[in-house]
């Protein structure tokens, strides 16, 4: 389970708040809504 940093909350991964866009995955907090990690897509190239 991930642990917020800013209020400490551990959420289970199925509950966690996920924006996918064009690069990857923005990951939040449920309760403070602060972000919990980046994450890119692996199979799209830097430009």
């Amino acid at each position: 389970m991930p642990t917020c940093g800013h209020c400490g909350q551990e959420t289970p991964l199925e509950d966690v708040v996920r924006h996918e866009h064009e690069t990857g995955v923005v990951v939040h907090c449920p309760d403070c809504n602060c972000v919990l990690g980046r994450y890119r897509d692996p199979s799209l190239r830097s430009r």
